[in-house]
């Protein structure tokens, strides 16, 4: 097995938790700047625009060292990148410490059902929500950079790599929902449909200038109703876990915490 979707798509079957983010796919695909390093069995991503390694070695090709193989080898070519170790499985964390990198930061991946309540969100007072047009594009990104100022890979999405995005099979412009103050978006809801019965809040975001006015929490509601209508019934996210105020959200609307993906470096931080 050699290909990298197979080996990613045969690491989730068994750990269940996909080894690669739609960062790295894009790499794969020559959408982004990085490199792939592959040994049969095993590929590691090098993601040099979110400044990421993500490795995934097949269930079926473990402990024969091909995890500290690759990892070395791309932490030798970029050593100032972190690593993501999504679900952070015991094996994982045996790697991270065999190659001695250290915990730097928590991704939390939460979850819940969908409920019948949600089909119908409170109408938004203030601002309107709309679908995604063409031309609200640039706006998104904008908001988008301004929103995460400080998270280090979702605040570098640029114009092209907003489009890159637009390009994969899953996007919808339906489920990137807008919110208006007057004719300035100000913030957005990005929807993801992963199968039949599960979506994600893919991105959720507001311009900081406006927070506090509620936009979040309807954007979410009305994310959820979408969701909703095209026949989920389940939703999941990925939040910072040191974003106490974001977190606390999305457990007031019923969310749970169901795994912890860790970020690693070779330094403290």
């Amino acid at each position: 097995m050699t290909d990298a979707h197979d080996i990613a798509s045969a690491c989730l079957e068994v750990d269940g938790v996909h080894p690669l983010n739609d960062s790295a796919r894009l790499v794969l695909a020559g959408d982004r700047p990085g490199q792939v390093l592959e040994v049969p069995g095993g590929v590691a991503v090098i993601d040099d625009h979110d400044g990421t390694v993500l490795v995934a070695v097949a269930p079926a090709e473990r402990r024969h060292g091909l995890g500290t193989r690759l990892l070395t080898e791309a932490l030798r070519q970029r050593p100032r990148h972190s690593v993501w170790a999504f679900g952070t499985l015991p094996a994982a964390r045996a790697l991270a410490s065999r190659v001695g990198l250290f915990p730097v930061r928590e991704l939390l991946r939460m979850g819940r059902d969908l409920a019948a309540e949600d089909a119908e969100p409170r109408p938004p007072s203030g601002y309107r929500i709309r679908p995604f047009a063409e031309q609200d594009a640039a706006a998104v990104v904008e908001v988008n950079r301004v929103a995460f100022a400080h998270h280090p890979e979702q605040g570098r999405l640029t114009l092209a790599d907003f489009h890159a995005l637009a390009r994969q099979p899953w996007f919808d412009p339906a489920g990137l929902l807008t919110a208006h103050v007057d004719d300035r978006i100000v913030g957005f809801h990005w929807t993801k449909r992963h199968d039949e019965s599960t979506g994600e809040v893919y991105v959720l975001a507001v311009h900081p200038g406006f927070e506090g006015r509620g936009i979040g929490r309807g954007l979410l509601e009305a994310g959820l109703a979408h969701l909703d209508a095209i026949g989920c019934r389940r939703v999941e996210l990925y939040v910072e876990a040191s974003q106490a105020r974001v977190v606390s959200l999305y457990r007031h609307a019923g969310f749970e915490v169901l795994a912890t993906d860790t970020n690693y470096r070779q330094e403290r931080s």
